[in-house]
């Protein structure tokens, strides 16, 4: 297939806002049916919970690599391998009070809501970790939907929750992507046109 763009086309280049209503998603499904495209809306979809606002930050996808340095006999690198990779994704949740939020940091059986929706009782246990798919839409300036799709993810490290007069409480929590057991691409981003309402 040709390549059909120009040598250099301002168009390509983004920045990321967050799209009106809410952007940030989950399930605490076994097995959640994932989007795969851009176009549904995520609030219409089965299983999933919206997480609310985010912080000011949005969100940060990290990736890095193990390697091994191959060096030959004079001790110059000959060859570089490639040990192992691993994906995270950083995100500060501000609506604390959120159920789904609270079960993310706290885990699903620990949470209690009240009769209005909003955490009533968090009993604090031992983290179990267990994998949660993640969704965030963003909308790019050139008017395009870029939805990320985690498939499975872990929170591995939690922020601590400052409790200081008149700062915001924040839960931010760092995820690691996990394998997908169907052996697909961890995380997938896709990117549409929105479809007028």
């Amino acid at each position: 297939m040709a390549d059909t763009l120009k040598a250099i086309d301002s168009n390509l280049v983004t920045t990321g806002t967050p799209v009106d209503g809410g952007c940030a998603w989950t399930s605490f499904a076994d097995s959640p049916t994932l989007p795969t495209s851009a176009t549904t809306k995520m609030d219409a979809a089965a299983g999933f919970e919206s997480l609310g606002e985010v912080s000011e930050n949005g969100f940060t996808l990290g990736r890095s690599v193990s390697s091994t340095d191959h060096k030959g006999w004079h001790g110059s690198v000959v060859l570089t391998s490639i040990d192992s990779e691993t994906n995270t994704v950083k995100v500060e949740f501000v609506e604390i009070n959120r159920p789904a939020v609270a079960k993310l940091r706290y885990g699903a059986d620990a949470v209690k809501a009240g009769a209005d929706g909003s955490v009533s009782q968090i009993d604090v246990k031992a983290y179990k970790g267990k994998a949660v798919p993640l969704v965030f839409d963003e909308l790019e300036s050139c008017g395009f939907l870029r939805r990320t799709v985690v498939k499975k993810a872990v929170v591995t490290d939690f922020d601590d929750v400052p409790h200081q007069r008149g700062s915001l409480l924040v839960y931010g929590m760092t995820f690691t992507v996990n394998e997908p057991s169907d052996g697909s691409a961890p995380i997938t981003v896709y990117r549409a046109k929105p479809v007028a309402a």
